[in-house]
């Protein structure tokens, strides 16, 4: 997928997972000349190599879409009428496809895989360039597109991890596929268009849950989940297990994530040999364990503002409102593994500021992805990948945009941001307008 680099560009986004993916087109198609930098050989990140397979809430109270723009042309089939009140799945093979079909339309844009960032070049408060192994990379712009923040901690922005008492972060958990499943050993008629439902998915996870209970009782699994969870594929022929529990993973340590990786997979097998005795399952394996380890909390670097938990459920409204999310606050408990998920309340929805997408440490660097400023609580709600997309196609639009201004992203206008981002089909709310000339 790599194309011939060009050293310089004006912006420069690192991680190519669906943030960085946002932020890159969001940027070259508001006519920036970008590059994308994705350490591992292949784009896509989380929603790719460790999928749930589920599209989280990307609408308000009433079935508004809140998440559109290039969330939109990455799963078409989800935005019809009555589309957000049943589950909604996707194939992470098709998405993976849509990534790279959208990628290659865009002329100004150059995407290099298989290419790790070392270490950046700083000047004050200003990233000069990244270093990879093929040399420099400079612009005027970066946006850091990594989960885990690793650009703005690598050039020295605060940051926090994990939950504040003892910064310890959210359970991994490590997905796994089964393909040839018999739903109608499960009373479901994937015939019916409308199969999709939440109380189909509800029953479906019932009949399963006696034969994980049971593997619970007689001590044979070390996983601390109580319940089943795991989504079909939107043709009723696959099912992907969201069922793992590891805690105490560090995501920005290699060794520890490896680890993790190993009780994972134990915890895969142990759960499989119970439940694949259910009937649906009499044609079904082997199973596909994901590539990766599904990481659910990062490096969080501090901004210009810190949303909070309060701020989501007192539904803010922010003026330099850039981007928006409807996601429960859906913290998993570091010690336990279980998770409250506690609902938007009112409008179901709340704003995510231009400041939070802002490193405070850092004047030509944006926030692209789930590493964006705000609390572990917070966290918990925005870093799915609905609100993802529209915080990187967000970002992508503001560099951009600062490209144009001497790459200082505090000398760019939210109503600016709006502006483009309604001309990408991207929801916002606010006054909007386009950026003068610099001169006029």
């Amino acid at each position: 997928m790599n194309k011939q680099e060009n050293k310089f560009y004006q912006v420069a986004v690192i991680g190519g997972g669906v943030g960085g993916v946002s932020a890159a087109l969001g940027a070259a198609r508001a006519g920036a000349k970008t590059v994308l930098i994705e350490k591992s050989k292949e784009i896509g990140g989380t929603g790719i190599h460790s999928p749930v397979g589920l599209v989280c809430t990307y609408c308000d109270a009433n079935d508004r879409p809140i998440n559109r723009g290039v969330h939109e042309e990455y799963v078409p089939y989800i935005y019809r009428p009555n589309g957000p009140r049943y589950c909604q799945t996707y194939d992470e093979k098709d998405l993976l496809e849509r990534y790279k079909t959208l990628l290659a339309a865009e002329e100004n844009l150059t995407v290099l895989t298989d290419t790790a960032v070392s270490s950046v070049v700083k000047t004050g408060k200003r990233i000069k360039a990244v270093v990879t192994p093929s040399g420099l990379v400079t612009a005027d712009v970066f946006i850091d597109s990594t989960a885990e923040g690793f650009l703005s901690a690598a050039a020295g922005a605060t940051f926090e991890k994990g939950r504040p008492i003892d910064g310890i972060m959210q359970p991994a958990t490590l997905t796994f596929r089964v393909d040839n499943v018999d739903f109608s050993a499960f009373d479901l008629d994937i015939k019916d268009p409308e199969w999709l439902t939440w109380e189909n998915m509800e029953k479906m996870w019932a009949q399963m849950q006696p034969y994980f209970d049971d593997l619970h009782k007689r001590g044979a699994t070390s996983n601390p989940r109580e319940g089943i969870l795991c989504f079909p594929d939107r043709f009723g022929t696959t099912l992907l297990f969201n069922q793992t529990c590891v805690r105490n993973v560090d995501s920005t340590s290699e060794a520890s994530v490896a680890e993790a990786r190993i009780e994972g997979e134990k915890q895969v097998h142990e759960f499989w040999a119970a439940v694949k005795e259910h009937p649906a399952f009499r044609n079904s394996g082997p199973i596909k364990i994901s590539p990766r380890l599904g990481l659910r909390e990062g490096r969080r670097i501090m901004g210009d503002y810190v949303l909070t938990a309060e701020d989501c459920l007192a539904e803010a409204r922010f003026e330099d409102m850039v981007a928006a999310c409807g996601y429960f606050i859906d913290v998993h408990d570091p010690d336990t593994g279980l998770a409250e998920l506690i609902r938007i309340p009112g409008s179901g929805y709340y704003h995510i500021p231009y400041r939070c997408l802002i490193p405070r440490d850092l004047d030509n660097t944006l926030l692209g992805s789930r590493c964006i400023s705000g609390t572990h609580e917070a966290h918990g709600s925005y870093r799915v990948m609905s609100s993802v997309s529209a915080i990187g196609q967000a970002a992508g639009v503001a560099a951009a945009l600062s490209s144009r201004r001497e790459g200082d992203v505090r000398k760019i206008n939210a109503e600016w941001i709006r502006h483009e981002l309604q001309k990408q089909n991207q929801f916002t709310e606010g006054p909007a307008s386009p950026m003068p000339e610099k001169d006029a």
